[in-house]
């Protein structure tokens, strides 16, 4: 007698949702593509969006803000924010340049404003981790406070010019086998943050603080020290990111205006890039794809001649549109109901 065996098929999984595919994809990708049909549109659109002048000064101020959004980043897959970094980076660069003017050696005067920053950093991470003062509030506070210290006890104009021999006008002078050097600086910072987050026990301790609080803390990761040094790291950065600004300008203004833009740029590039607000989740690849966009975006806005009201609706219709897709794709209820509140 013949016993028939019937082979089961395997059963298949319950369909994944939009989100969750969305979820599961490297969103540094789809921002790479869009950054490409809006090149692709620049140059359909703009005569003079092609041309090898363009093309450098693009890459130029995306580096210098791409730096700053790296510190950002860390920062928010720590599952924290920090609104001080474009005073500490643009507020330390005008202190710099105020002591150069007033016969300082410029080693000193870089060495004790990278201390001040490191010390704000500091500052930061202690409110936040041990006095558990909101991110938002703390950072706030201590960026509007390093402008206005600064502003009072430092400087005594508006404006300062950068030295044309100084190592400051350095950074942006020049090029390496034709890349210019911002882009050369910004690179490596790019890689070591990404070896930082990848291999390194810290960094992979702040993406776990990040995406659940609790557990890590209840697993034995030491997290009020890895907060503080999220901040730190975010402070560091900013000062450079402030020094390689001042460089590509040729000066630095003094007024509380002219920290806005870039912080704003920060933390697009960072939401744009896939860093989720809710911590956690986001790669150093994705603030490299959201530069490249935020620059190419900003490079077209000026191209086309829009006015700065209008230029500032379409960056803020782009981060509304960046953090909502963000706040779909990683609902308060799976995310951020894990450890409260930023």
């Amino acid at each position: 007698m013949t016993t028939a065996t019937a082979t089961a098929a395997p059963a298949a999984g319950p369909r994944l949702s939009l989100r969750d595919r969305f979820g599961r994809a490297e969103q540094a990708y789809f921002v790479l593509g869009i950054t490409v049909v809006l090149c692709i549109a620049g140059a359909l659109t703009t005569q003079n969006f092609l041309t090898s002048g363009n093309f450098a000064s693009l890459l130029r101020l995306s580096a210098a803000f791409g730096i700053l959004a790296i510190g950002e980043a860390i920062v928010i897959l720590g599952k924290g924010i920090d609104l001080s970094v474009a005073g500490i980076g643009l507020g330390c660069a005008q202190a710099t340049l105020a002591f150069i003017s007033s016969g300082m050696p410029e080693w000193q005067a870089i060495t004790l404003l990278t201390l001040l920053a490191l010390g704000i950093g500091v500052v930061n991470g202690v409110l936040i981790a041990y006095f558990e003062v909101p991110a938002l509030f703390a950072t706030l506070a201590t960026g509007m406070l390093a402008i206005g210290g600064i502003d009072i006890l430092f400087l005594d104009q508006n404006v300062y010019t950068v030295p044309g021999s100084s190592i400051i006008a350095a950074l942006s002078h020049g090029s390496v086998f034709g890349i210019p050097r911002p882009v050369i600086i910004a690179a490596v910072v790019f890689v070591l943050a990404w070896l930082f987050i990848s291999y390194t026990s810290p960094g992979k301790l702040i993406r776990a603080m990040g995406d659940n609080f609790d557990t890590a803390r209840s697993s034995g990761a030491p997290v009020r020290p890895l907060q503080v040094l999220t901040y730190v790291i975010a402070a560091l950065l900013a000062v450079l990111a402030g020094f390689v600004t001042a460089s590509i300008q040729g000066s630095v203004q003094t007024t509380v205006t002219s920290f806005d833009p870039i912080l704003f740029t920060a933390l697009t590039v960072a939401v744009i890039g896939g860093v989720s607000l809710s911590g956690g989740r986001g790669s150093i690849l994705g603030v490299l794809a959201g530069s490249l966009f935020v620059g190419v975006l900003n490079n077209l806005l000026v191209l086309h001649g829009l006015s700065s009201a209008v230029q500032d609706l379409i960056r803020g219709a782009v981060l509304i549109a960046a953090i909502a897709f963000d706040a779909w794709l990683h609902p308060r209820n799976e995310e951020t109901a894990k450890s409260g509140e930023l």
